[in-house]
């Protein structure tokens, strides 16, 4: 899949709580391989998820925002399926 910048735009710009939960990917039993390229993880990423910004977990619409020196989406995904299987 090939990400112009409209594309990236309209994908930050869904907002989770008036989108079909159920046209959104899946996140839960997402499998992050670090042994591979970070070029070829984020290409997986996106093949995975077809928006890495918006996404669900189970039945819940969940929307990552990114900030400049911000962490990194692996980071964050990794963080937020941690606390989903801790119960926090």
């Amino acid at each position: 899949m090939t990400l112009s910048l409209e594309l990236l735009e309209s994908m930050q710009g869904i907002d989770p709580g008036t989108v079909d939960v159920e046209t959104l990917s899946d996140a839960s039993g997402i499998h992050f391989d670090n042994s591979l390229p970070l070029k070829e993880r984020a290409a997986r990423i996106v093949e995975h998820f077809k928006n890495p910004y918006c996404f669900r977990y189970g039945d819940m619409a969940i929307k990552i925002e990114f900030t400049e020196g911000g962490p990194s989406l692996q980071d964050t995904l990794a963080g937020l399926l941690l606390r989903q299987k801790t119960g926090l």
